[in-house]
């Protein structure tokens, strides 16, 4: 007997979360749909000896996953059987990893499994969106469809993910090059300088400099080196979740990142919603789905509200309207949207438009960022050769 976590909303449209013990997912599904509840997520609940699999399946990239819908709704399209479909991707793969879900998503259609079923219980991929997007297709009739929209959905976060890295490289280089730098100067360049001068009453300046040769000599940047790999480990394995969580929200409460992050959420959003609704689902579980995506918790929570409102027969327009963190233009496109039955293209349009302000906002931002760094360096460097001038000074190696 197997223990499943359940997100669900009873007739009312009250959204709550609870637990059940079944031998297989279709059953759990099965026993939920008797009590009338409408499934939002369904999860087998896992011991801590899953961190295997969990890091196992991790090997599979964004970019298989990618070329493996792409593939998969071409295939579709051309009129070629799911199970032959499959077949030929699996034959075609190279990681075993992608090889082996391949398969046991083939299992489970031999044995009539829906294909959503198939994919959710093969543990293929976690996204609740992909999911979601798949079930609909199929209740549709149209899965090459929702295929290809899942590969644009994942093509959309690898090139989000790939411009904002791209976008920190050299900023990131710089800062890397300048501790490095620091680090052999202080490390090995002032330890030995200062030794020549053996008793000699230093300066001010230069006193500071050996208090701080002394920190870097120390062991304290190798424990602090510790901490972050070992921090890093425990996130990657899921532990410090909410620790790291905590923390970002601490960092994004900046002034200069949260008007930065508010546009990225749109941004995501939009998209998220735009894919969503192309892929067949209605707009209260698209916005379900899409708000997973936000960051900021005010906003998340706004949409959270607005499924209730929704459901409750309150209009789009006018639930949207009653936000004070959505701007003007969002709230009036989705105005427009929902009287020209548009929504779905209306969110691309704003997605361009917030990605676009994301884009240019990181490029100004970057732009300020780097001449600081420099000057910051240059200030510490400055500071160095003063000190090391005035040791040298007061040692009477130079006389006036």
């Amino acid at each position: 007997m197997k223990e499943f976590v359940y997100k669900a909303s009873d007739p009312s449209g009250k959204v709550f979360t609870g637990r059940l013990k079944a031998n297989s997912e279709r059953e759990a599904i099965s026993l939920l749909r008797q009590r009338q509840y409408l499934i939002l997520d369904l999860k087998e609940e896992r011991s801590s000896s899953g961190i295997y699999i969990s890091l196992k399946k991790r090997r599979i990239s964004e970019e298989d996953y990618y070329s493996f819908f792409r593939e998969l709704s071409i295939l579709l399209r051309s009129g070629v059987p799911m199970d032959r479909a499959l077949r030929i991707l699996a034959n075609s793969v190279e990681k075993e990893d992608l090889k082996n879900s391949i398969e046991k998503i083939l299992e489970g259609l031999r044995e009539g499994k829906d294909v959503n079923v198939a994919f959710r219980e093969a543990n293929f991929i976690s996204q609740p969106q992909v999911l979601s997007m798949i079930s609909a297709g199929e209740s549709i009739g149209n899965l090459h469809q929702a295929f290809a929209n899942i590969a644009d959905f994942i093509q959309f976060q690898i090139q989000l993910r790939r411009e904002i890295r791209e976008a920190l490289t050299y900023p990131l280089f710089l800062v890397v090059a300048s501790i490095l730098s620091l680090l052999v100067i202080f490390h090995v360049i002032l330890p030995k300088f200062f030794g020549l001068f053996g008793e000699v009453s230093l300066p001010l300046p230069a006193k500071i400099l050996m208090s701080m040769g002394v920190f870097f000599q120390g062991k304290v940047l190798i424990f602090v080196g510790m901490v972050i790999v070992s921090a890093y480990i425990l996130r990657k394995l899921g532990f410090l979740e909410r620790e790291f969580n905590l923390g970002r929200s601490l960092i994004f409460r900046l002034p200069i990142l949260r008007g930065l992050l508010s546009l990225l959420d749109l941004s995501r959003f939009s998209y998220a919603m735009h894919s969503m609704l192309r892929g067949g689902l209605d707009f209260v579980d698209a916005l379900y789905l899409s708000k997973n995506l936000i960051y900021t918790a005010e906003l998340r929570n706004f949409f959270e509200n607005a499924i209730f409102e929704i459901r409750r027969g309150t209009s789009i327009k006018e639930t949207f309207s009653r936000s004070e963190k959505l701007p003007e233009i969002f709230k009036h496109m989705i105005a427009v949207g929902e009287e020209t039955a548009s929504l779905k293209e209306v969110f691309f349009e704003l997605y361009q438009i917030y990605n676009d302000k994301f884009t240019s906002r990181v490029k100004r931002l970057l732009a300020l960022v780097e001449p600081l760094i420099i000057t910051l360096t240059g200030i510490i460097v400055g500071f160095i050769v003063i000190s090391l001038i005035l040791t040298v000074m007061s040692a009477g190696v130079i006389k006036l």
